[in-house]
């Protein structure tokens, strides 16, 4: 992983993403896909600060994330791709030992077969050791494109929430059937509409109570963000899961959308 950051020079920092930043063996095609990971990650990043979403010292825990999570799935790809090209070219010895055996066991077991490693193909990497991530949720995974209803039960997935949110955070509301009222106050009498869209999700059609509203009658939304019942989750524009929660709180949220969206 190469970087460079000439903070003692006073000048900007620098980002590198692709190959320009890391060199990996070319199973899997991890190389080229996490090259357009890297760009979406920071992107965001970079438009936020210009449009002034974030100021102050948000500004720079957003930009220097950027290293924190991609040297993170760097690393992990180039130690995925580093134990294919062990297995494909087997040192003597115990590496080759279990090479071959895999190889023979596969032919006859199932079991086997997962273990004969020619490449993993890229997958969404987890971040572990994010800034971004509320420390209640402590790894931050990609959220899936899941399918939800429109309120004229029409069809929609995330990304048309995430491309309506334009660049800013995207929050996902639960509301409770006794206390939804209340629930709808507190987000109008906060900030964080200005901060973040706000979309409250339904688990039927007649239990839509705001115009920005989506049924989820299946929970994919709530599954996809890793929860059972949740009351609300930040989901980040490059739609990466910031934060989440089952317990009801204006205040959590708000500081959940601290390093996305100055208040």
């Amino acid at each position: 992983m190469r970087e460079q950051n000439d903070r003692s020079s006073g000048q900007e920092p620098h980002f590198f993403m692709g190959d320009s930043a890391k060199v990996v063996s070319p199973f899997g095609a991890r190389g080229g896909n996490t090259g357009i990971s890297d760009a979406d990650n920071l992107a965001w990043k970079l438009a936020a600060v210009v449009k002034g979403q974030v100021k102050g010292k948000a500004q720079k825990v957003l930009l220097q994330s950027y290293h924190a999570e991609r040297h993170e799935a760097a690393a992990t790809n180039v130690q995925v791709t580093q134990r294919t090209a062990r297995f494909l070219r087997a040192k003597d010895g115990i590496e080759r030992t279990f090479r071959d055996a895999t190889l023979h066991l596969a032919k006859k077991h199932a079991f086997a077969r997962s273990l004969v490693n020619t490449g993993r193909m890229a997958v969404a990497n987890p971040y572990a050791h994010s800034p971004l991530t509320s420390p209640e949720l402590a790894i931050s995974h990609s959220v899936q494109n899941v399918e939800f209803e429109w309120g004229d039960g029409s069809r929609g997935q995330l990304n048309d929430l995430l491309k309506w949110a334009q660049g800013r955070a995207l929050l996902l509301v639960w509301l409770g059937e006794k206390n939804a009222k209340a629930q709808l106050a507190e987000l109008q009498a906060s900030d964080l509409a200005r901060r973040a869209r706000i979309v409250c999700v339904a688990r039927q059609a007649q239990q839509v109570r705001a115009i920005e509203s989506v049924v989820d009658a299946s929970s994919a939304l709530a599954k996809a963000c890793h929860m059972a019942s949740p009351a609300w989750s930040v989901i980040r524009p490059d739609s990466y899961l910031a934060a989440s929660s089952s317990q009801w709180s204006v205040a959590a949220i708000g500081q959940a959308l601290v390093p996305l969206a100055s208040a």
